[in-house]
């Protein structure tokens, strides 16, 4: 039960790392820098979960409870890829739309 634990901790950290990557915007256009609890939030995404998952690791190794050890860290791993996206929940988005909304064709029927 134990392996199965932590199986689970490595893939809901591969799923939270894999989720924080979408947090990391592009290039500002505008050329303006992000608030800093923007970049906090970005920073906790992309690495927060792979410390969480470390510090899970590290204690179940210090306190041999290897099982409440996975499951404490699961819950961590979670919270952490939450707390990043309430940190930066703007540039978690859905990909960008043409503006004017209408689509748009070259070719006319007649």
């Amino acid at each position: 039960m134990t392996l199965v634990g932590w199986l689970c901790v490595l893939l809901v950290t591969v799923a939270a790392v894999l989720f924080g990557q979408t947090a990391r915007p592009g290039p500002s256009v505008t050329g303006r820098t992000r608030p800093i609890r923007v970049r906090l939030g970005i920073a906790v995404s992309i690495t927060g979960p792979l410390l969480a998952a470390a510090v899970g690791l590290a204690t179940a190794v210090a306190s041999g409870a290897w099982a409440a050890a996975a499951a404490a860290t699961v819950a961590a791993v979670i919270l952490t890829a939450v707390v990043g996206l309430l940190l930066a929940p703007d540039t978690v988005a859905s990909p960008q739309t043409p503006s004017s909304g209408k689509a748009t064709s070259s070719t006319t029927r007649g």
